[in-house]
């Protein structure tokens, strides 16, 4: 079993694809499967099932996957240390919303790089893909969401603290003029939302839908920008976490709208997969976001 060969499996195993595989090592995609009927020669079973153009790990492929992140790892650090480089190196795929993105995260990744400025990252937002098959393909490494909890047997999660959503309108919209908003006073309105933050937006509209408040239309957005942007122009009205129009309610460009029911809020929660090896990069990794995180977000004072 060659690292060569551990190295193309890997990529086809998270890309479901030969072709594509082969497009990102620069082989021939005859090569590729040399390769991995090589694999499944020497370990003697078959590492995928072919259903029709679609390819599936199987049960083998399953566990190789595991073990050959781990193998891959040491590698990259055995070779490392022996080359005399001291600092981690390696890339970190992560899925993460919008928001979090963009207002959390900077600070966390300039604290990062001071001390790793070699290690590599692709953020993601949101997919259609269920996340835990993303965790346990090798998708992604890590993944964070904004959401009241999550429960799945083959995830590890940590709440990295809470963040505060807030209903917001033009400032000249009816409803602002209001002490406070009932959800029957959103009936006839139009909502906008982003998917970009994956879970909050779709639980208020369920909340809307149990209380039957019946919208003229709702708007969807792959931007929490765009969503502001509209909301500005008095399109709408829109829930989006606090820190995300701070600035705009203290400019006096957006209002909030007072809700009658308890403050809403999201947990921010951190999650990876129970049986993933964490390299010394990924872990160095979760622990720069567990002490920026609970620093700025306030983690044992839930409202």
């Amino acid at each position: 079993m060659e690292l060569r060969e551990l190295k193309t499996f890997q990529k086809v195993a998270t890309l479901l694809s030969f072709n594509r595989a082969a497009d990102v090592l620069h082989y021939a995609q005859s090569t590729v499967s040399a390769q991995i009927k090589t694999l499944e020669n020497e370990l003697g079973v078959p590492l995928f099932d072919r259903l029709g153009k679609q390819i599936v790990l199987t049960d083998a492929g399953e566990r190789l996957l595991k073990y050959s992140r781990r193998l891959l790892a040491i590698h990259e650090e055995t070779y490392a240390e022996i080359k005399g480089i001291k600092e981690l190196r390696g890339s970190l795929t992560i899925r993460i919303p919008q928001t979090l993105a963009t207002y959390y995260l900077p600070p966390v990744l300039a604290e990062f790089q001071k001390s790793y400025p070699r290690v590599r990252f692709e953020f993601q937002g949101c997919t259609v893909l269920p996340l835990a098959q993303e965790l346990s393909a090798g998708t992604i490494d890590l993944a964070f969401l904004l959401t009241e909890s999550i429960s799945s047997a083959s995830l590890q999660t940590e709440i990295l603290g809470f963040e505060e959503l807030v209903l917001v309108a033009h400032p000249a919209h009816p409803l602002a003029g209001k002490s406070v908003t009932e959800f029957q006073d959103l009936k006839g309105q139009v909502f906008l939302y982003t998917k970009t933050d994956c879970d909050y937006s779709v639980r208020f509209q369920k909340m809307l839908a149990d209380e039957q408040i019946k919208l003229i239309t709702s708007w969807s957005f792959n931007s929490v920008e765009a969503v502001k942007q509209c909301v500005m122009a008095g399109l709408g009205v829109t829930l989006l976490p606090a820190i995300a129009v701070r600035r705009e309610i203290e400019s006096g460009t957006l209002a909030i709208l007072p809700m009658s029911e308890a403050p809403l809020e999201v947990a921010i929660i951190m999650i990876w997969h129970k049986d993933k090896w964490l390299s010394p990069t990924l872990d160095a990794f979760l622990e720069t976001i567990k002490e920026n995180f609970s620093t700025k977000t306030g983690k044992a004072s839930r409202r």
